[in-house]
């Protein structure tokens, strides 16, 4: 077990954020909390965001443009930097707003991914809506959930190894959007749900969890579970958990922007992100008139109040819309127009026929650039491209 990973004091499931984000860590044993990282309002105002990564130069989460130059990085609990990070990872941002609310600086930026194992049933292609089943989970796909290693010749199925990130769709914290879906080699099992406790028996998902990490788990908390499935009785023995968190009550504050499903609706105006409560009593909607039901895309920017996010705009986002991706930085491979690489993203840029501050036979390795396009699969289709 990392440092990074050891075993949290049990938190209540008011204090934890059912969206997938950053981890609290504690001493093996039932220890006290050491530290809550990423957490907004910790240490000052500042902003915490939260989102699918849409975008790099800075990391662009919820339209806000973070400089990343400065801020500590952890994925999946370990130390990486900011050139680790990929489009479609959820992020878990603290920072500062700057004077231009679309601009802020990141002092730290925490990733998880939400499940990792062999895909059970189901089909998933790039550019199309689909869902599988993967570590007791059911994941849903749509156009806009970035493929890494996948083709519409090559989609996910049965059998094959896949790490995903995403978001919660479902209350009971089994169904999940993914807005990123990698193939990976990793034989490591990761499940993101509700524990369940029968007969002294704790499961996570339907995975029955096995070990000494099992016993300090307590029924309803949101955990993310990683360990090896036993070959005899298929339970999963645990070698880490996290607990997706929120801020506890007494330290929400500041301001914060978090995309995510709507859960279940309490009142005309009040509904839930997960476990986060959001007061839209006094929110201008976006599109002007939209309401929330369960199961709407939002992305909801506010302050937290007594627990509670109290949110000054919600925009109600179309799933179905392919977004965007804004990306700036070095071209770190390049073969030809059609196959480049910048920020880690593979790029074709071969329905172009002008480039910005140059000719398209400038384009080679080592030159700066800024981007526009679409996600189609693992590669961005460029519609926009400037020689910085």
């Amino acid at each position: 077990m990392s440092k990074s990973e050891k075993l949290p004091a049990h938190l209540t499931r008011r204090s934890w954020m059912v969206l997938a984000a950053s981890a609290v860590t504690a001493g093996c044993g039932g220890g006290g909390t050491t530290g809550l990282a990423g957490l907004p309002g910790t240490g000052g105002t500042g902003i915490f965001a939260q989102g699918a990564i849409s975008g790099f130069g800075s990391v662009i989460i919820n339209a806000i443009k973070f400089d990343d130059t400065l801020a500590a990085v952890l994925l999946d609990g370990q130390s990486a930097t900011s050139s680790d990070l990929r489009l479609g990872m959820v992020a878990s941002v603290q920072g500062q707003r700057g004077s231009d609310a679309s601009l802020g600086t990141a002092s730290s930026i925490e990733v998880w991914s939400i499940a990792q194992g062999l895909v059970g049933t189901g089909r998933a292609t790039p550019g199309a809506s689909g869902q599988f089943t993967l570590a007791g989970m059911t994941v849903l796909t749509d156009l806009n959930t970035v493929f890494e290693g996948y083709s519409a010749a090559l989609p996910v199925l049965p059998g094959q190894r896949v790490a995903v990130w995403g978001l919660q769709t479902g209350a009971d914290a089994r169904t999940w959007s993914a807005t990123r879906v990698a193939m990976v080699s990793a034989t490591t099992v990761v499940s993101t749900g509700l524990v369940s406790v029968v007969n002294s028996q704790r499961s996570v998902n339907g995975l029955l969890l096995s070990g000494d990490a099992a016993r300090a788990l307590v029924a309803g908390d949101l955990v993310r579970v990683r360990g090896t499935l036993s070959a005899i009785d298929g339970s999963l023995a645990l070698q880490s958990v996290q607990y997706p968190s929120a801020p506890a009550t007494h330290a929400q504050q500041g301001e914060a922007e978090i995309e995510g499903w709507v859960t279940s609706v309490a009142t005309g105006s009040r509904f839930n992100l997960g476990t986060v409560v959001v007061d839209a009593s006094q929110a201008k909607f976006d599109p002007t008139g939209a309401r929330v039901a369960t199961g709407s895309r939002v992305e909801v920017s506010g302050t937290w109040q007594s627990g509670v996010l109290k949110a000054a705009k919600v925009e109600v986002r179309d799933a179905q819309k392919v977004e965007t991706v804004e990306i700036s930085g070095r071209i770190q491979e390049f073969t030809s127009l059609a196959n480049f690489v910048v920020r880690g993203q593979p790029c074709d840029a071969s329905g172009l026929s002008v480039v910005g501050n140059g000719k398209l036979s400038d384009l080679k390795l080592g030159v700066s650039v800024k981007l526009e396009g679409t996600k189609a699969g693992d590669v961005l289709k460029v519609s926009k491209l400037e020689i910085d």
